[in-house]
């Protein structure tokens, strides 16, 4: 019967959404750093590409893969809390 409890509780889904927001991370952060290579003046990169939308999407990505992996790690949390509580009732 644990054996049942353990295939229903998949840890794999968490750890994979970690993996794409850390990914994302990646690519947000890559971007902001891209839009200051690209800047003769890093304190005004918006202005001298005609505008700060680059900037401010890379920032809005590096914020939402954040708070996404942040869920992910809660949910892994739970999920192993979940694991614990059911195999001390069965044990």
């Amino acid at each position: 019967m644990a054996d049942e409890v353990s295939k229903t509780m998949d840890l794999s889904i968490p750890a994979a959404g970690m993996q794409s927001a850390s990914a994302a991370f990646e690519t947000a952060a890559n971007s902001l750093t891209q839009v200051f290579q690209n800047s003769t003046n890093p304190l005004t990169a918006g202005s001298t590409m005609g505008d700060s939308v680059d900037l401010s999407t890379a920032m809005a990505g590096l914020l939402k893969s954040n708070l996404d992996f942040t869920a992910n790690t809660k949910l892994e949390m739970v999920e192993n809390q979940m694991q614990r509580s059911t195999f001390s009732v069965l044990g």
